[in-house]
C-alpha cells in the first residue's frame, strides 16, 4: 500500500472509530424514558388476599406488576401483617406500594384544637413505615358529604400531617361527588378548597364516566391535580366495571392528556368480575401495557 493511501486509510479509520465512540457516548448520555407506574389496587383481589395475603401478593407479582395499591389497613396491620412483615413480603416479591387507601372522617379531626385522633395518626405513621408516598382516602360517608368545605379543610390538615412523613394526602372519587351538595358538586368543592401543594386526587375513570362526565374536561378545568388514575373499563349495557379494553372508555384519549392532568400513576382495579379476579387483573395489566403513556 502506498504511503498516501495508507495515511488516507488510517485517517478515515480513525475518524470512523471516533464517530462510533461519539455516537456511543451520545446514546449512553441520552436520557432514559421514565418508567411507567402501572399498579393494581389490591381490592381487586380482596377475597383472595383475605384468605392468603402472602400467596396472593406472590401471584400478583408473577403477573408482572411492580407496584400495588393497598387497602384495608386495620389495627396496625396490613392484611394481618405488621408493617415490618408486610414490607418484607412486598420487597421479597419485587413490589412497592406507592399509595394505599385508608379512611379519614370528620370525626377524626378536632377543628378547635387542630388535632387528629390517635388512630388516624397511627395509620399515617404505619403508612410511612411501608414506604407509601401517598395516603389516599377512598370514600366519604353520607353525613360528611353535605359538609364539603369542612371536608376540604380536613383534607388540607391531613395533607399537612402526611407531609411531615414524606407523603401526600389524596382523595379517590366515586360518582356521588358529582351530585350537588349545598348548590355545588362535591367534587368541585373539594378541588376548589384544597391546597394543591397538600392534596392530590386519584381520579377513578370508570366512576367519572358512569357519572356522565369526561375526564379530559376535568383535567382542563383543574390541571395538575390528579397524580393517580384508577383504570377500569365501563360496560355501557350493564353499567358495571369490566377489564381494561373490554368496555367503552377511550383510555388512549385520556392518557394523551396525562401531563395536563398531572397523572403519574396508573392503577388497575376491578369491582365486578367476568372471570376470576387474578385472571381479570392480568388481562387489565396486559391491555394497559399496550397503550401509549
Amino acid at each position: 500500500m502506498e504511503q498516501s493511501s495508507r495515511r488516507d486509510f488510517l485517517r478515515t479509520g480513525l475518524l470512523s472509530v471516533a464517530g462510533v465512540s461519539l455516537l456511543s457516548g451520545e446514546l449512553l448520555a441520552a436520557p432514559k424514558k421514565p418508567a411507567r407506574h402501572i399498579g393494581v389496587q389490591l381490592y381487586s383481589v380482596r377475597d383472595d388476599i383475605k384468605k392468603d395475603a402472602v400467596g396472593t401478593i406472590e401471584k400478583v407479582a408473577k403477573i408482572g406488576y411492580k407496584e400495588v395499591e393497598g387497602f384495608g389497613y386495620a389495627d396496625g396491620k396490613f392484611f394481618g401483617l405488621s408493617p415490618e412483615e408486610y414490607s418484607k413480603v412486598l420487597k421479597g416479591n419485587g413490589l412497592t406500594m406507592p399509595s394505599a387507601h385508608s379512611m379519614v372522617f370528620l370525626k377524626d379531626f378536632d377543628a378547635s384544637t387542630k388535632q387528629f385522633s390517635d388512630s388516624f395518626k397511627k395509620s399515617v405513621e404505619d403508612a410511612a413505615k411501608v414506604g407509601q408516598k401517598y395516603y389516599i382516602c377512598p370514600y366519604t360517608i353520607d353525613p360528611d358529604r353535605t359538609k364539603g368545605k369542612e371536608l376540604a379543610e380536613l383534607f388540607n390538615y391531613a395533607g399537612e400531617l402526611t407531609k411531615k412523613y414524606g407523603m401526600k394526602f389524596g382523595y379517590h372519587n366515586h360518582d356521588f361527588e358529582f351530585k350537588e351538595y349545598n348548590g355545588e358538586p362535591l367534587y368541585e368543592t373539594l378541588l376548589n378548597h384544597t391546597d394543591k401543594n397538600l392534596v392530590t386526587f386519584e381520579m377513578d375513570l370508570y366512576w367519572v364516566v358512569a357519572a356522565g362526565k369526561k375526564p379530559v374536561d376535568i383535567f382542563k378545568k383543574h390541571p395538575g391535580r390528579f397524580t393517580h388514575v384508577h383504570v377500569k373499563d365501563h360496560d355501557p349495557v350493564k353499567n358495571v366495571t369490566v377489564e381494561v379494553g373490554e368496555g367503552d372508555i377511550n383510555f388512549q384519549e385520556i392518557f394523551n392528556h396525562k401531563d395536563l392532568g398531572g397523572v403519574k400513576y396508573f392503577v388497575v382495579e376491578l369491582e365486578q368480575y367476568k372471570r376470576t379476579p387474578l385472571e381479570g387483573i392480568e388481562i387489565g395489566y396486559n391491555n394497559l401495557k399496550k397503550l401509549k403513556f
